[in-house]
């Protein structure tokens, strides 16, 4: 067989499911019935957009509830305050008795006390007027809507399939992530930004046999305690959304590379007395030469010296093969 001669690389083959680049399961922080609900499974939706809202209008009074109370307590306050004052003042004088005058301190620190409940109050009531508001947090696609509007919605109860109950799902697809497993004997050669080509077979001949560009975003430092393999994720542009989420693919990394290299098949590299060699088809003998070989890639072994890239190798009945033997070509 010729010489090979040109790109060798060394490349890591791994396979997973693809995800969304971004994706959020939303559920309300307070149970109720849903009286509105204006997307469903398949729109589009704006960062910030309106996805659900429960019936919030008891929270809302209770709210209003709090407010008032919030500013009960601060009328409180400055007129205990007024009180503390004057009793410090009475009181430094000698017109005021001790008794009197702890009297005033605790009312002072009574009115603080009850400020911060009522606003601690408010903040609740108004928690769980926000909390029955479910809005986008980021640009995507709306993949699961659990219930109708008017329906009761609890966030405490279970899902059909066992689960915690989801209202909406949220993903955008414009990224794409793959988080893979990696044995600790290849971990140490990959480096987070180094190239990764993601291979889809559900795709159409031409985009599966290209493949998607990407990168190797994050390597964990601690293995799996079960597997002993380290978490690696990669992810990849997807503006087309032609990759779609749960679809299986492989993804190829690149260890090694050299651009311009002469390369023979593995089988035909042999080793005599820790000296690797090839055996040569010269007219019709075997000629045995020496060689100093260097990366083993995904195209052939790397030679790095002993062949000048004219030369034609001998990958089959070469094993024992004496120097100078006659040969047969077969093609």
């Amino acid at each position: 067989r010729p010489v090979g001669t040109g790109v060798v690389e060394r490349s890591l083959e791994l396979s997973g499911t693809v995800e969304a680049g971004r994706s959020v399961r939303l559920v309300p922080d307070m149970p109720g019935k849903v009286k509105s609900l204006p997307v469903q499974v398949g729109d589009e939706v704006e960062k910030g957009a309106l996805l659900a809202r429960l019936d919030t209008d008891m929270a809302r009074l209770q709210l209003d509830q709090a407010q008032a109370m919030v500013r009960l307590a601060e009328l409180g306050l400055e007129t205990a305050d007024r009180e503390f004052k004057r009793a410090e003042r009475l009181h430094a004088s000698g017109t005021l008795t001790d008794q009197q005058f702890d009297q005033a301190q605790s009312g002072f620190e009574m009115s603080e006390q009850q400020l911060a409940q009522a606003t601690a109050a408010k903040g609740l009531a108004s928690e769980q007027v926000s909390g029955g508001v479910l809005r986008a947090p980021f640009e995507g696609v709306v993949t699961h809507v659990g219930c109708e509007e008017g329906e009761y919605f609890n966030p405490m109860g279970m899902s059909a399939t066992g689960g915690s109950p989801v209202l909406i799902s949220l993903m955008n697809l414009d990224t794409l992530r793959l988080d893979l497993q990696v044995s600790d004997q290849d971990v140490g050669l990959l480096s987070e930004g180094m190239g990764a080509r993601i291979f889809v077979n559900a795709l159409a001949s031409e985009l599966a046999e290209k493949g998607v560009e990407g990168s190797v975003e994050f390597i964990g430092l601690a293995a799996d305690s079960m597997t002993r393999t380290f978490p690696v994720r990669v992810t990849a542009d997807n503006p087309d959304r032609v990759v779609r989420a749960g679809m299986h693919a492989r993804v190829r990394l690149v260890l090694e590379h050299r651009d311009s290299a002469l390369y023979v098949p593995a089988e035909a590299i042999r080793e005599a007395d820790g000296q690797a060699y090839v055996m040569v088809a010269h007219a019709n003998h075997a000629r045995r030469t020496p060689v100093e070989v260097g990366m083993a890639g995904d195209q052939g072994t790397e030679i790095l010296s002993g062949l000048a890239g004219a030369e034609k190798v001998i990958v089959e009945g070469n094993f024992g093969l004496p120097d100078g033997a006659l040969i047969e070509v077969v093609q």
